[in-house]
């Protein structure tokens, strides 16, 4: 019952104004989509006519066997392509008395919704998922993204009234539109009435004050992590090393006993960093078959550039953090076709080190706000594009709309630090309190690009520095008006960007101030936009020697003499 993870490319030429033919169209579209073949090695679908096409790259990850897509109702006029998961699609289909499937597909019901419901069905869908529906080839066109942006999609608008819409920017960009913009999370878009906002809890607005207390933290989780594991291929769990994907664990053990799966986890990092050490504790614990890549900075740098074709962007945090992942997902993609993750946690909870600075529990809570609302583009998109660049599909419980409403209304109080609760997420720690090693369990937050490794950063930061020149880093305003880099590691990542999406530049989001601290209501000194200061902080608990670690810029000279591929299977 899924589809799985996949790419979309929709065009329709809605003043009939293309000049080609139906087989051109549809030539120039199954070629746009195999840009994103990653997204969807198994299969390729296509519905269209002269004037629009709709195209599909499926990664099939349920009901293998059935469920191609685009679906065609050719009775009623209606054509669907989607990528994502409807997690309570069985649920709608019962609430809503929906006829009897084609497939066994979560995706497919939503025709029927739309057909029943209209533009508000989007507000009935637990899931990820970014979608089109089309009616009698345009004449009606209904798209939607999730509420948090965990799927991608673009909508881009041609010079001569066409819309597109496509998972990933390279399926647009070269496509000669007037603009391109990136699809808000929480809307829908319609023909006659453009975008429309529909995810809009309520503590998600300036006078409201959250009441709640943490004694549901663990169930309402407990119940996403269940409803996530729906899948008819093998799947396993991004075990990181931090406290978010140990919980995660903790709630998947009995599930996988339950369905007499062997356990998979899988981790990034060098060798002797906190979250390495902090993930082969949890496995031996959980007794898991524990997979991990260690890399050293050569090996980074060396991936740079693909790392930021796939990730369509040059922020930096995100380019940083977003190395180890790429390496986490080719390994695990040899494994699982399917993972769990930790992601969005520290957006409900606060668990970055710059919210213990946080004034009062208002204004913790207003910064939750302002964070969760660039899940889209920070979190989301390098979960989703570093596993779909490997053909893997990445969930995220913690991102459920049930767990979010539920973290969001628990009163901000019980998550400010202070003397007495003096780790950040206490709620969560305190809910998972003896279900996990205590060394992980209050282990300090690490941002996954520190936590892998204390000091590669600066190392390939200083690799970065020596490919833009003093003469060319003098020209950065005037090469780079928008955004203008003010590192030379920032300009390197900006130019490997303009190779590959030109023009592009205005709608890459980058963080007030660099990082993503900087945006905040008060100042911090944790962060800077080079990344966190003190990275010894990280290693408490651990047993690890940090002696090495100087500061952030100190180089690991000793990291160079050693392969730059090592990848250890430990049977635990």
């Amino acid at each position: 019952a899924g589809q799985g993870m996949c790419g979309i490319i929709a065009f329709f030429d809605l003043l009939k104004k293309y000049q080609g033919s139906a087989e051109q169209l549809k030539e120039r579209l199954t070629a746009l989509g195999n840009l994103m073949r990653t997204r969807g090695p198994d299969s390729q679908g296509y519905h269209g006519g002269k004037h629009f096409g709709m195209a599909h790259q499926r990664l099939a990850i349920m009901d293998p066997l059935h469920g191609d897509q685009p679906f065609v109702y050719e009775e009623q006029g209606y054509a669907l392509v989607a990528n994502g998961e409807i997690y309570n699609f069985q649920e709608l289909m019962s609430k809503h008395n929906l006829p009897q499937m084609q497939t066994h597909s979560d995706c497919e019901p939503l025709i029927a919704l739309y057909d029943k419901l209209g533009n508000d069905m989007v507000k009935e869908l637990n899931g990820m998922f970014g979608f089109v529906i089309s009616k009698n080839g345009g004449e009606e066109i209904y798209a939607a993204r999730d509420h948090c942006g965990i799927k991608p999609l673009y909508i881009g608008y041609g010079k001569e009234g066409e819309i597109w819409f496509s998972s990933e920017l390279k399926g647009i960009v070269n496509e000669d539109c007037e603009k391109i913009e990136e699809f808000p999370a929480g809307h829908y878009w319609t023909r006659n009435g453009g975008f429309c906002r529909y995810y809009q809890p309520a503590w998600d607005s300036d006078d409201f004050h959250p009441k709640g207390d943490c004694s549901n933290i663990k169930k309402v989780l407990e119940k996403a992590v269940r409803d996530q594991c729906m899948s008819d291929q093998p799947f396993g769990l991004l075990l990181s090393g931090g406290l978010d994907s140990a919980c995660i664990a903790v709630l998947l053990k009995p599930i996988m006993q339950e369905l007499g799966e062997e356990f998979h986890t899988f981790s990034v990092g060098m060798e002797g960093s906190p979250d390495i050490t902090a993930a082969r504790m949890m496995s031996k614990f959980l007794g898991t078959t524990h997979h991990e890549h260690l890399f050293n900075a050569d090996e980074a740098f060396e991936h740079v550039e693909k790392v930021i074709y796939h990730l369509e962007t040059y922020e930096p945090e995100l380019i940083r953090s977003a190395i180890p992942n790429y390496f986490l997902a080719r390994m695990t993609s040899q494994y699982v076709k399917m993972v769990l993750t930790g992601e969005g946690s520290d957006e409900l909870f606060g668990g970055y080190l710059y919210f213990r600075d946080a004034p009062d529990s208002q204004t913790f809570h207003r910064e939750l706000r302002r964070i969760f609302h660039h899940l889209h583009n920070v979190n989301c998109q390098r979960a989703d594009r570093m596993t779909m660049a490997h053909a893997l599909e990445a969930r995220v419980p913690f991102l459920c709309p049930n767990v979010i409403e539920e973290i969001m209304n628990i009163d901000a109080n019980f998550k400010t630090i202070t003397a007495d609760r003096p780790a950040e997420k206490h709620a969560l720690r305190a809910a998972f309190e003896g279900t996990m090693p205590s060394e992980v369990l209050w282990r300090t937050k690490a941002m996954q690009c520190e936590g892998i490794g204390m000091t590669w950063v600066a190392e390939l930061q200083s690799r970065c520095n020596r490919q833009i020149s003093d003469e060319e880093f003098a020209r950065r305003d005037e090469l780079y008006p928008i955004n203008t880099p003010v590192t030379k590691e920032e300009m390197y990542y900006r130019k490997i960007f303009e190779k590959y999406y030109k023009g592009m530049d205005k709608f890459v989001q980058v963080w007030d101030g660099g990082c993503r601290a900087g945006g905040a209501a008060w100042k911090t000194t944790a962060y800077t936009r080079e990344g966190l200061r003190d990275v010894k902080q990280l290693a408490r608990g651990l047993g690890i020697d940090t002696n090495h670690v100087d500061e952030h810029s100190q180089k690991l000279a000793n990291f160079h003499g050693k392969d730059s591929f090592v990848e250890n299977t430990i049977q635990t």
